[in-house]
């Protein structure tokens, strides 16, 4: 570098002049969003778990622009940091234009913690009900449908369960060593040869065990030295004071991630052992150790019958737009989840649709019945064995075609970033699930808009 270069480094910033294209996605929701009630839905979800009123108010503005900039483009959030801060459309979707200061990641990070699943789904809300009284999505048509978010998890076999178990406990535990004091000695140690004892078996099951006697016997003997680990530990947790044993900085962390790996095993454990003992495996079976909410979903499909993660309920409303919901019980059958999308398609539009869609799952009186109940007119759910449809032709065939885009929007929604998610928590997994439907109801809210010609005309009311 020369020396002139090296004088003008960090003095200056460099400021270049940009043009950026009208009709472009992120300058035509800058200008049809309403970011008052952004700002509203922040607000809320702001005084429902920050009582203090001190410290400065967000930059709503700029981070409710983050938040659907994260949703269109599907990034992390050093990704978002950097495009926020350096990219045209960006800054104007941020309305930092004429602004040198731009939110950093750990900043986006909190917002969206802020916000949590139900500011996201109220911003969803919203774009849906946009749509709708822009003419642009037409409520009296819903069809559903459910789904699996896979989760970005290891294959969930009991062995493997056994083994991270055992690595998160030894890392934690010397953590909590470093960062304490006076616990006892005698059965840290114990502990710590279970360990080696446990990864010599686990090796011993992946390299060495060639039938299914053999790995058998060693799941009993991982299953045992498991149990008497989660005792030891068990023991550990009941008699630890934070105060006592002076529990510091990161050794709280450490106890309570030994205190969350305790609960969790303590509930595989017998899931294991049922395993173990009769070959099968148990209903409703916990498949990650650090996500209970994670289930094996049978999916019943050719090349991947099983899924492993959530399940969720898709509705596509008329038009092309879309959005996802979660029965209280997840496993519950896809019959539930068919009157479960018609109540929230009335929570969202506040009536019912005329015309509802989904395929033979929800082909049961009792359930046809709730939906009837909750005002829909035309049951067009694809009929089980002989029984025939109770639309005409007509809605039949209309019904049919829009119960089969519902597939394109999944699978759309899956790429851009449903499915197995960088998030390691129940809650961020989910967020990640709301947060690809909200990206792909704008990136269809701006295109109709950007066709429509419309932008200016919903500014002015």
């Amino acid at each position: 570098m020369r020396g002139y270069q090296r004088s003008l480094l960090g003095q200056q910033e460099a400021f270049l002049p940009m043009v950026v294209s009208q009709d472009h996605e992120m300058v035509v929701l800058a200008k049809a969003l309403d970011w008052d009630l952004g700002q509203a839905i922040a607000e809320a979800n702001r005084g429902e778990k920050i009582q203090s009123t001190r410290g400065q108010q967000p930059h709503y503005r700029a981070l409710n622009g983050a938040v659907v900039f994260r949703a269109l483009k599907g990034c992390d959030y050093r990704t978002a940091e950097d495009m926020i801060r350096n990219y045209g459309p960006a800054r104007y979707l941020c309305d930092l234009q004429n602004s040198s200061w731009s939110p950093d990641h750990n900043t986006i990070w909190d917002y969206e913690q802020m916000l949590g699943e139900k500011g996201m789904s109220e911003w969803t809300d919203y774009v849906l009900r946009t749509a709708a009284e822009n003419g642009f999505a037409d409520p009296r048509g819903l069809c559903s449908d459910t789904t699996a978010q896979e989760a970005n998890i290891p294959y969930p076999n009991e062995v493997g369960h056994m083994n991270g178990f055992m690595k998160s406990v030894r890392d934690n535990l010397a953590t909590l060593l470093k960062n304490s004091k006076g616990l006892g000695k005698s059965l840290v140690n114990r502990m710590k040869g279970a360990f080696t004892d446990i990864g010599k078996k686990v090796r011993a099951h992946r390299l060495f065990a060639k039938t299914k006697e053999a790995k058998m016997e060693i799941n009993r003997k991982l299953s045992k030295l498991t149990k008497d680990v989660l005792g030891d530990l068990g023991n550990l947790l009941e008699g630890i004071d934070i105060k006592v044993n002076q529990v510091r900085g990161s050794g709280k962390r450490a106890l309570n991630n030994l205190a969350e790996d305790f609960h969790n095993m303590c509930q595989m454990m017998g899931q294991i052992d049922y395993w173990i003992k009769k070959g099968k495996v148990a209903k409703g079976k916990i498949v990650s150790l650090f996500n209970p909410c994670f289930r094996a979903i049978n999916r019943g499909k050719v090349g991947k019958q099983i899924e492993f993660g959530l399940k969720w309920g898709i509705n596509q409303i008329r038009g092309g737009y879309m959005s996802v919901f979660m029965c209280a019980d997840m496993m519950t059958c896809d019959a539930n989840y068919a009157v479960r999308g018609v109540e929230e398609h009335i929570r969202i539009f506040g009536e019912p649709p005329r015309d509802f869609g989904f395929d033979r799952a929800a082909w049961s009186g009792e359930h046809k019945k709730k939906i009837r109940e909750l005002g829909v007119k035309n049951l067009g759910i694809a009929p089980k064995g002989q029984a025939k449809w109770e639309v005409g032709p007509r809605v039949k065939d209309r019904m049919t075609r829009e119960r089969a885009q519902v597939e394109g929007k999944i699978g759309t929604t899956k790429r851009q970033g449903f499915n197995k998610p960088d998030a390691k928590t129940n809650f961020g997994v989910r967020q990640s699930a709301l947060r690809a439907a909200l990206g792909f109801n704008l990136r269809r809210l701006a295109k109709d808009f950007a066709a429509g010609g419309l932008v200016q005309t919903t500014m002015a009311g």
